[in-house]
């Protein structure tokens, strides 16, 4: 496994690293983007990670350098291939996988399956499980890869 993706990112955040890097022509410290983007380094760690789990951007030395294929893209063609990259990593794969399984699932039927086989690492309690689905929500309905029965707490596959 390549590494998980942080569900707690939101896509705001990757659009927002995106875009600070296309200021500075695609290439820009660590430092720099902390400066910029108003945040210490530390509190960029997951932000970082995940646009390179999405292929987004290269790391090295400090030095955070913007995938080519990215430049030139706008907001909307930049949340395409969101979508369309996260659903080659995980956990979405395994989320992918067990909803299609199950047809539906609920969402502390999905979170336990998640836990148990490593593919999420929130805590195994009530607030882990309500993070877990405010997360889900935010990235998994805001790019239409899942849809979700609030009546019911159902996940299924969006369709679209």
């Amino acid at each position: 496994m390549k590494g998980l993706f942080p569900l707690n990112i939101k896509i705001g955040q990757i659009q927002g690293v995106i875009s600070i890097l296309k200021e500075y022509n695609g290439q820009i410290s660590l430092q720099e983007l902390s400066d910029e983007a108003l945040e210490q380094a530390d509190d960029l760690v997951n932000v970082l990670q995940a646009c390179k789990l999405l292929g987004f951007i290269k790391i090295n030395n400090g030095n955070i350098k913007l995938n080519k294929k990215i430049e030139d893209k706008n907001s909307h063609e930049i949340n395409l291939e969101i979508k369309r990259n996260l659903l080659k990593i995980e956990p979405f794969l395994e989320i992918k996988r067990v909803i299609r399984k199950n047809k539906k699932i609920t969402t502390t039927e999905l979170f336990q399956d998640l836990i148990k086989k490593g593919v999420i690492t929130y805590r195994n309690n009530l607030s882990g499980i309500e993070a877990f689905k405010r997360d889900l929500l935010v990235i998994g309905i805001r790019l239409e890869i899942l849809a979700y029965e609030h009546e019911n707490d159902i996940w299924k596959i969006n369709n679209k």
